[in-house]
């Protein structure tokens, strides 16, 4: 055991078989570690294992993110059987980590354990005088290889295995349960399999007290004759296990009675799947384990309603149909990944003495899961830490309060926190403060709570104000009063409930999305933000997809609240900008690490940076740049900024090329959609044509269309009913048949257009005004007389990498790294003025745009090279900008 201590830099885990390895070598080697890296404790935690294998396990986390688990076997690990191989590898499977190491006398193997057989990735050889291959950089060599796994993980399983059950119950019960309904009956499932299994874990050697290895599952064979309902198999099986006085918030005992007429054989394989892990054969279920993380993900199930689509209602259909899912856009749940809530967690650990830390008092106004509240209390209840009795426990579980408006959630988060006590101190707590309320109204009916909480942390519901109800908007406006501008989005109101709920010296720790720091409607909040709390650290994740699918762009904003206007000086603020090796960079900001590599950059501001209308992520040098390109002209000055058409009904009035009716394309022009766009050019033909009802400078009528254009006509009213449901028609604001903002004024003149959407520049120029763009920014000079000379320069410009470095950093971010570019943000870009560009180089520019529009294949490439490099000069760069901005001449 001693030949390894000291050699991983990295964040460990102590895993142990208590019959194995005596305390003695336990405490020796927790000492050696804290003593060769300087940690405190709770950097390291023990927990007991069952598994007969095993001298010892290493759970080993690089940063936040990335894990593996060490075991060290009395036998090769090549001798053991297929079967006490998945046994063991059912120890990382369950803890949700991938990788299984397993070292011996004079070899370290590397086990991927999520296909099926098991995959050793590699073997290295290691001795007495050559220990290298222990070493943590070794490991992330190894790991950084892509697998390819055949097995889902395990909370993947789980999340399936429910969604499987949910909408086979829903339909089998001719859709007459409810999502409370479900959600209790998985939460009491799960509850008592986890009671089972952490009984087990504790009680190893009372193992043949037992007659069986699947309580609730032989409860419900062994009672076929009884017909045992799943309410009455659950409690029997908890008292087998000493549970017997269970709190409804636990188990809802009324809601589980809507089971009562489940078939035996339905509840025997509904149970038996949380035994067996369906999608994943060769490994079992340990709820012990895996409730924390497992949790939090299938969280997204519980809030997802229940429904059916149209195309279900078929009346001759032999089978039910299943009820699709779908989000409930009004709450705005999503999951949370369990490395930003360790990320909070230790971040506030580090802040404070430990007493402080361990006393902290917590809310979590958007609770869902209950993933940041767990995760709090598994480090301030470390129990490897000195003086962690079970009265502290019972203290530091009294002192967190969660709320949120669907009972589903806090369902969910009482069953992750009971189970984290019940492992803690082997009993369910006395009470726990998680209440269904909805975050405003509580907190204003409760006036004693503000200026009482050290932390309040939330990954809150990100609601725009169209998906809020009535209801929720007035609610929200009146809450928000001065802080609230233009069009609020509900997350900003749990912003300022944790101004108000915070102490003076209390954090408040959020997710957010990342439009927070640019928007205008974000601005009053911004600036509430700014003069009443301290920004700590904040972390752009906008170039990582945090939620997976989900297209949303984030940061993590941690603040403190002042300690009073006049005392205590200003604290420097962390910022970081990730683009991989998140886990990494985040440890790097707990341990006060400034880095600069080609994934992340880890830099400290002052506080004046807040005090902007915006707030703009910048490195200190590239601020610097920043200084300079403020001094510069914006094209505002020189060009109008618009947008394109407003249909209100795209799908209606763009169509297919091949559909427009023959003889009458004259009232149909071009659609140049965001694909189709591209850098300087437009294409020679589109694939679909825009219904534009204009006529040699003028406005078609209705008795127009009818006579002149009657194809048309006839298309236009097979879709009157649906455009007729417009806002603006319903309105008396237009006719039911046109545009609702045709844009007649400027879009069929020379213009410069882009995509609404964009990752790279493709600023094109329309020179004849033939195209028609929806949503998409459109660019035309202020002065005609000099039309084609300002097109042309100010694509070259907008196409540049200095100028479009500018225009992403100032823009929303959107899907898959996508920047927003609108109106507004472009015209606050700074540009060279080019009424001071020297003549020959204006007509050397002019002259390589001109040869860029006519050019093909390779030749393009060194055009726009030398194009960039022009523009690169006129706006002043250095090399050392240049290689700053991440460009070079």
């Amino acid at each position: 055991m001693g030949m390894i201590s000291g050699l991983y830099s990295t964040v460990l885990q102590l895993t142990s078989s208590a019959s194995i390895l005596p305390t003695t070598d336990r405490a020796r080697i927790l000492n050696d570690f804290a003593h060769n890296f300087g940690w405190t404790p709770s950097d390291i935690l023990e927990i007991p294992s069952t598994n007969e294998f095993a001298n010892a396990h290493l759970i080993i986390e690089h940063g936040l993110e990335n894990q593996a688990v060490i075991t060290f076997l009395q036998r090769r690990y090549s001798e053991l059987s297929y079967e006490e191989r998945k046994r063991l590898l059912n120890i990382s499977y369950n803890n949700l980590v991938d990788w299984h190491i397993q070292i011996e006398s004079d070899q370290i193997s590397y086990i991927f354990n999520r296909c099926d057989p098991e995959k050793i990735v590699e073997t290295r050889r290691i001795s007495h005088d050559d220990l290298d291959n222990l070493r943590s950089k070794a490991f992330e060599q190894i790991s950084g290889k892509r697998q390819n796994p055949n097995l889902p993980a395990l909370d993947d399983a789980l999340i399936d295995t429910i969604s499987f059950w949910k909408r086979n119950l829903y339909s089998e019960m001719g859709n007459s349960i409810s999502n409370r309904e479900l959600s209790a009956l998985f939460n009491a499932i799960i509850f008592t399999r986890a009671v089972e299994d952490n009984f087990r874990r504790l009680h190893p050697f009372r193992a043949e007290e037992f007659s069986n290895s699947q309580a609730l599952f032989e409860n419900v064979i062994q009672s076929r004759g009884e017909q045992l309902t799943i309410r009455k198999a659950i409690f029997r099986t908890l008292k087998y296990f000493y549970q017997k006085e269970i709190p409804a918030y636990l188990i809802d005992e009324s809601l589980l009675s809507a089971f009562d007429s489940l078939d035996g054989q339905t509840l025997e394989v509904l149970v038996r799947d949380f035994y067996r892990i369906k999608y994943a054969k060769p490994y079992k279920y340990d709820f012990s384990l895996i409730s924390k993380h497992a949790l939090s993900r299938i969280y997204e199930r519980y809030t997802s309603l229940l429904r059916f689509t149209e195309n279900d209602v078929d009346q001759l259909s032999f089978f039910p149909p299943l009820p699709e899912e779908i989000p409930n856009k009004a709450h705005g749940s999503v999951y949370t990944p369990q490395f930003i809530a360790g990320f909070f967690a230790r971040y506030l650990r580090e802040q404070m003495p430990p007493m402080e830390f361990k006393r902290l008092r917590t809310l979590e106004p958007a609770i869902g899961s209950g993933i940041f509240l767990r995760t709090l209390l598994e480090i301030q209840c470390d129990p490897t830490q000195g003086g962690i009795t079970t009265e502290f426990i019972e203290t530091a579980f009294s002192n967190v309060t969660g709320l949120d408006i669907d009972p589903n959630a806090c369902h969910s988060a009482l069953l992750s926190l009971s189970l984290l006590h019940l492992v803690l101190t082997d009993k369910l707590p006395s009470n726990l403060e998680i209440k269904v309320e909805e975050a405003i109204k509580y907190t204003q009916d409760h006036p004693e709570l503000k200026n009482s909480f050290g932390a309040v942390i939330a990954n809150p519901p990100f609601v725009s104000l169209g998906d809020q109800n009535e209801a929720t908007r007035a609610r929200v406006a009146d809450f928000m009063g001065t802080a609230s501008q233009g069009k609020v989005d509900l997350s900003l109101a749990f912003l300022k409930i944790a101004i108000e709920s915070l102490k003076p010296g209390g954090y408040g720790l959020f997710v957010l999305p990342h439009k927070f720091l640019l928007s205008k409607s974000d601005s009053g909040i911004r600036n509430l933000i700014s003069q009443t709390a301290w920004i700590r650290c904040l972390v752009d994740l906008s170039a990582v997809q945090v939620f997976g699918d989900v297209n949303t762009y984030v940061i993590l904003l941690i603040f403190q609240k002042r300690y009073s206007f006049d005392q205590a000086q200003a604290p420097i603020a962390t910022i970081a900008q990730c683009q991989e090796l998140l886990g990494k960079a985040l440890q790097d900001i707990v341990e006060g690490r400034q880095s600069e590599t080609k994934f992340y950059n880890i830099f400290n501001v002052t506080q004046d940076v807040f005090e902007s209308d915006e707030w703009i992520i910048q490195t200190p040098k590239t601020a610097s740049i920043e200084r300079k390109l403020k001094l510069l002209p914006t094209i505002g000055k020189f060009m109008n900024i618009r947008v394109g058409v407003q249909t209100g009904s795209n799908k209606v009035f763009i169509v297919p090329r091949r559909q427009v009716p023959k003889g009458e394309d004259s009232i149909f022009i071009p659609f140049l959609s965001d694909r189709e766009m591209e850098s300087y050019t437009t294409p020679k033909q589109t694939e679909s044509y825009l219904f534009y009802p204009y006529a040699e400078g003028e406005k078609l009528n209705e008795d127009d269309l009818k006579l002149r254009y009657p194809k048309t006509w006839e298309y236009l009213l097979q879709h009157k009913v649906k455009l007729e449901t417009r806002t603006a028609v319903r309105n008396n604001q237009i006719l039911w048949w046109e545009l609702e903002r045709s844009r007649f004024e400027y879009l069929q003149q020379a213009k410069i257009v882009s995509p609404h959407l964009a990752i790279m520049p493709r600023f094109s120029i329309d020179s004849e005004g033939k195209f028609a763009v929806v949503r998409s920014p459109v660019i035309f000079p202020k002065e005609r007389n000099v039309e084609s000379e300002l097109l042309r320069y100010f694509a070259a410009v907008l196409n540049s990498s200095v100028c479009y470095r500018y225009i992403s950093e100032h823009s929303h971010k959107y899907g898959s790294g996508y920047s927003m570019l609108e109106p507004k943000s472009l015209l606050k870009t700074p540009v060279p003025d080019p009424t001071k560009v020297h003549s020959s180089t204006m007509h050397n520019l002019l002259l390589l745009v001109d040869k860029r529009l006519l050019a093909s294949g390779s030749e393009i490439i060194d055009i726009e090279t030398e194009i960039d490099h022009i523009v690169a000069d006129l706006y002043g760069f250095s090399e050392e900008e240049l290689a700053i901005y991440g460009t070079s001449r």
